[in-house]
């Protein structure tokens, strides 16, 4: 199955043992990357632990659970399910037991969003921050490898085999922290953010771009910059060519003529909302000056003339589309 997985993920040296045990693959997952962005400040946050809230994307989390118990309770019967399988088998439960896990006791939130869910918890976290329900966030994406999952979008026809473009799904987990006071050396700035939907089948992208165009010209504007200040473009580009289509055509109504430096991450990553919010870490070390993305624009791109970035960016566009017609953009700038 075209599925990018986690083959040598551990949680040796970060969870103890007795920890990982209780906890599914997705929320070990989470639980590891959580830590290590919080790593930088040690034992003692600058802020209250009940003031540090955690948004959590995912496309899948929760699916090898609920079909363990499934199959108990269909193959044996209903009094020999797991009863330490239930907590795994909604989709906010890596979240849920990342907070438990920390002792955070911020607003907690999951977006089962498909390929915008990454995206959609960054953008939560700074709402969150800029109405004070909190005065740090944990914005995160998670999403784990399973059978289910890949056959029935193999079945749909979305995903890459010999002859056929399409996705690679995603395993893996990724964490940002967002915070109203981040500190003498923060990474980068989220800037700007906005959302857009355009009504289209939940299997389907939709016809047009608008969606992706309003998305991406809300959130320059809210960062108050202009088009051409844009270094660089995290693309959204994830095997299927109508999305390729699609954003070359939004690309080019909201930068006009104008080509700044692109950025593919799908072949290295995958597609899902953990690929999300790692396409969007990408934009904060880029924009941080952490990173100069070595990687090539993907072929629509290139085509129509966005080079590879080749020096610093310090204003970085990162937006996604999913299924069903939600559309989101973010833009981070250097501090």
């Amino acid at each position: 199955m075209p599925v990018a997985v986690c083959r040598d993920f551990s949680t040796a040296n970060v969870l103890p043992p007795l920890v990982a045990r209780r906890l599914d693959r997705p929320s070990r997952l989470l639980a590891v990357a959580a830590r290590e962005a919080l790593a930088a400040f040690g034992d003692q946050f600058p802020w209250e632990r009940e003031r540090v809230g955690i948004t959590a994307g995912t496309w899948n989390a929760g699916t090898s659970a609920l079909l363990e118990v499934l199959r108990t309770v269909f193959l044996a019967s209903p009094d020999e399910a797991p009863p330490a399988q239930f907590p795994s088998t909604v989709a906010n439960a890596p979240a849920s037991q990342l907070g438990i896990l920390e002792k955070l006791g911020g607003p907690n939130i999951t977006f089962a969003e498909k390929q915008v869910g990454g995206l959609r918890a960054i953008a939560e976290a700074g709402r969150m921050l800029l109405a004070r329900r909190a005065d740090a966030v944990l914005a995160c994406g998670a999403d784990e490898a399973d059978w289910l999952n890949a056959e029935g979008y193999l079945r749909l026809g979305a995903l890459r085999t010999d002859g056929h473009p399409g996705m690679v799904l995603c395993e893996g987990a990724a964490a940002l922290v967002l915070a109203r006071d981040p500190g003498s050396q923060p990474l980068a700035a989220l800037a700007g953010w906005a959302s857009a939907a355009t009504p289209a089948p939940p299997y389907k992208y939709p016809d047009g771009p608008s969606s992706v165009v309003q998305a991406c010209t809300t959130a320059i504007a809210r960062a108050g910059i202009t088009p051409r200040d844009i270094d660089l473009v995290v693309s959204m580009a994830n095997g299927i060519p109508a999305l390729d289509e699609l954003e070359l055509t939004a690309l080019a109504q909201v930068l006009g003529p104008y080509r700044p430096a692109a950025v593919g991450a799908s072949e290295r990553f995958g597609e899902g909302a953990a690929a999300g919010t790692l396409r969007a870490l990408i934009a904060a070390l880029a924009a941080g000056g952490a990173t100069t993305p070595a990687w090539d624009p993907p072929p629509h791109l290139a085509g129509a003339g966005f080079p590879t970035a080749t020096g610093r960016a310090r204003t970085v566009l990162v937006a996604a589309l999913a299924g069903g017609g939600s559309a989101l953009a973010l833009v981070f700038t250097a501090v």
